[in-house]
């Protein structure tokens, strides 16, 4: 009984969804320009904003994105944290990588049936060595009604040491 009771709280306090059996769902569509990106200037110690995919809701029914985490975070990179931004705090534009974005905190975001999210996920990585791979795959949390759904999809960035950007 005691070791059950121990599993249990390991497997709640892991979060994500070993926490909660999530259906998987297929309701988040990415536009065709999703794709890889990167930056080849990064340093030991510095720390970057790394975009996640713009969702689309690719259904008939509202939905609202819950959270994204990234799947795969190479050797040399350590998440630091996760936020939100909306299309309007960047001009209209997906960013890939920067270091000097106001980011907010992780929050929740409406999309309208066959619509365009009008926010999307960061993340931050701090570069604690030499990068050995890529940040990859991103795994979507949303609701639609009263049920909530996983979505794993594709996404990728590179990340690598080299020169500092002139007045980095």
């Amino acid at each position: 009984m005691l070791r059950g009771l121990v599993a249990l709280g390991v497997t709640a306090a892991a979060g994500g969804d070993r926490a909660r059996d999530y259906p998987q769902g297929d309701g988040i569509a990415l536009p065709l320009e999703a794709s890889t990106s990167g930056f080849e200037h990064a340093q030991v110690g510095a720390e970057y904003w790394v975009s996640g995919p713009l969702p689309d809701n690719g259904t008939a029914r509202p939905l609202t994105v819950l959270r994204m985490r990234v799947l795969r975070v190479p050797e040399g990179l350590e998440v630091v944290r996760y936020g939100t931004v909306t299309l309007r705090q960047t001009g209209g534009y997906l960013i890939g990588v920067t270091q000097d974005l106001a980011v907010g905190p992780a929050r929740s975001f409406a999309v309208a049936p066959h619509d365009r999210a009008g926010a999307y996920f960061f993340t931050r990585v701090r570069v604690t060595g030499p990068v050995r791979g890529r940040l990859s795959g991103c795994r979507f949390w949303y609701r639609q009604g009263a049920v909530e759904f996983r979505q794993d999809v594709g996404c990728e960035t590179v990340i690598r040491l080299g020169r500092p950007l002139r007045g980095a």
